[in-house]
């Protein structure tokens, strides 16, 4: 049957409907080819689009219905579950890079318990809302880092544990992929620290305890003991008062400690040298 925009159909009948196994070209150059009913694609058959783009097995009323596989130009395939024309239920998606996907899907997209495998070995396996990381999910990357928590529109955003390829952990809230809010953070030379976050940074109220035995209490900016604070080192010694990025500045009180019993200054207003009180043991800190 040759129509008059050019389109061709060659193959069974029922009257003058297509019907049984047939081949059509489209004026475009596309073809479908497989089995019909009553004048539609329905049953196996296989459409090949100009460019390049096929797809390969289940049809029903002209849409891509139950299973089937889709190639696209660029490179990448999906092989899975359709409905109306549309990725829906399980499938697996993979790309030319050597990324790996297999999720479920839901009118197109990304909805449920799925595994990205990325082609440099990174991982994430988890719950997906409208093709985002979206609930809870684990994080492994290649370096050896980890993450396992709450994710939300593809960032990691509610309760969460980081571990650090070193052996560093942070366990706490996250803020659109930043640490913020109450948690602790242990470093694997044996400090660690319970206080609060802000924008990924030790920020507000928290106790700083140090593995040579120190102890740092009070409120913190960017990660440095500022405004009221008590720190108490390890021979027993303890400053307790007002500090400004960790150096006394104004009234406070120094108590010896009976390790180090002939300290010989007592803290006073406006001390024209200021007094260091951070710990010089501590490595450096991680932070995302």
């Amino acid at each position: 049957m040759i129509y008059s925009e050019g389109s061709v159909y060659i193959g069974n009948f029922k009257g003058k409907l297509h019907h049984g196994n047939g081949k059509y070209t489209w004026s475009d150059g596309s073809i479908y080819e497989g089995d019909w009913v009553d004048g539609e694609m329905t049953g196996k058959g296989r459409f090949i689009q100009p460019l390049g783009a096929k797809y390969e097995d289940e049809f029903s009323r002209n849409c891509r219905h139950g299973k089937g596989t889709q190639t696209w130009k660029d490179g990448y395939d999906y092989v899975g579950n359709w409905k109306k024309d549309k990725m829906d239920g399980k499938g697996i998606v993979s790309w030319a890079n050597g990324d790996f996907f297999y999720s479920p899907w839901s009118n197109g997209v990304v909805h449920g318990f799925g595994s990205y495998i990325c082609g440099n070995g990174d991982v994430y396996t988890g719950y997906w809302k409208k093709e985002k990381m979206d609930g809870e999910g684990t994080l492994y990357w290649v370096n050896g880092d980890s993450f396992d928590g709450c994710m939300s529109n593809g960032l990691r955003h509610g309760f969460g544990v980081y571990k650090f390829r070193n052996g560093d952990v942070y366990e706490g809230n996250w803020k659109e992929e930043k640490m913020d809010g109450r948690e602790i953070m242990s470093w694997v030379n044996g400090d660690v620290f319970d206080g609060f976050w802000s924008n990924g940074l030790i920020h507000g109220y928290g106790v700083f305890r140090f593995a040579n035995g120190d102890v740092n209490i009070g409120n913190f900016k960017s990660k440095l003991l500022y405004d009221n604070g008590k720190y108490t080192w390890s021979n027993g010694t303890m400053y307790e008062g007002v500090c400004v990025d960790e150096k006394v500045i104004v009234k406070g009180l120094m108590i010896w400690g009976p390790q180090n019993p002939d300290g010989d200054c007592i803290c006073r207003d406006s001390s024209p040298t200021p007094l260091q009180i951070s710990n010089k043991g501590q490595s450096e800190r991680h932070l995302v």
